[in-house]
């Protein structure tokens, strides 16, 4: 990789640290958010089948160009692991087995859905969020992600 600006500037630099992913592993959607180069925000990127997500990452991604993944673990009321949290598990071994290198970080996903929605209910999209769950399947997936970078940068 070559850069314009030179090969030891701080941009550079933020560069070769590649991006975090977050993911929020559905049955049958899976939210996607990405990190900006500072792992200090996250956005969402979009949502994806759950059983074409591998191909979608490996033909989007080079593992040379992440920090890492965060995946949302589903629990219940409880703090108890769910079904759901069998699912995500085992797409975690397997992105895992794709990409080794990679690190692989587990957060609680309780509420994420409800903030999500509370969220594009106050900014107005109550009506695009009844048409469109994808939509807070990529929500929940940003909150996971800022989670996590929040943890991650804190002194």
């Amino acid at each position: 990789m070559r850069f314009l600006w030179g090969k030891d500037t701080a941009l550079t630099y933020l560069c070769r640290m590649g991006i975090w992913l977050g993911l929020d592993v559905g049955a049958v959607r899976t939210g996607l958010a990405e990190s900006d180069p500072t792992h200090s925000m996250a956005f969402p990127v979009g949502t994806h089948r759950t059983a074409e997500i591998l191909l979608y990452l490996t033909s989007h991604y080079r593992e040379a160009d992440l920090a890492g993944l965060v995946l949302g673990l589903p629990k219940d009321l409880m703090g108890r692991e769910t079904e759901g949290s069998q699912h995500a598990r085992t797409l975690g071994e397997k992105i895992h087995s794709l990409w080794p290198s990679l690190p692989l970080h587990w957060m609680d996903e309780r509420y994420t859905s409800k903030m999500a929605a509370q969220a594009a209910h106050s900014a107005g999209a109550k009506s695009r969020v009844k048409k469109d769950k994808g939509m807070l399947d990529a929500a929940s997936a940003c909150l996971i992600l800022d989670s996590f970078l929040t943890q991650k940068n804190r002194p």
